[in-house]
C-alpha cells in the first residue's frame, strides 16, 4: 500500500502490527524489482503492515529518516525505527529482514 506523509502517523507510527516500510522513486530500476516482491509478500501473512513511500513526492519524513538512496527499507515497531537497509533485495532477503524482527 502506498501512502503519503499526511498518513505517515496512523499506518506507520501508529501501527498496532510492525510495518516494513519502503522508499522508493520512480526513475529508481531497483526500485521497480522489488516492488513485485512487496505486492507479493503484501498478499502473505507475514505479520508485518507493508507499505511504500514515494520520495520524491513526500519529502517530510524522508529527510527526518535522513533517507540519502533508495529503495531504503525500514522497520517500525510500536512507533520506533527498529532497522533500516538501503539497496534492492530479493524476496528471500526480505523475507529473512521480517522474520528477524517479528
Amino acid at each position: 500500500m502506498e501512502i503519503s506523509d499526511r498518513e505517515f502517523d496512523e499506518k506507520v507510527l501508529s501501527s498496532e502490527k510492525p510495518v516494513l516500510l519502503e522508499y522508493w522513486a520512480s526513475w529508481c530500476p531497483p526500485c521497480h524489482t522489488v516492488k513485485g516482491v512487496l505486492k507479493k509478500l503484501d498478499g502473505d501473512d507475514t505479520g508485518f503492515r507493508i507499505v511504500t513511500v514515494n520520495v520524491d513526492r513526500n519529502l517530510g519524513y524522508a529527510s527526518k529518516y535522513n533517507v540519502k538512496g533508495v529503495p531504503c527499507f525500514m522497520i517500525f515497531k510500536q512507533g520506533e525505527l527498529i532497522h533500516r537497509e538501503v539497496g534492492a533485495r530479493s524476496e528471500k532477503q526480505i523475507r529473512a529482514m521480517l522474520t528477524e524482527h517479528i
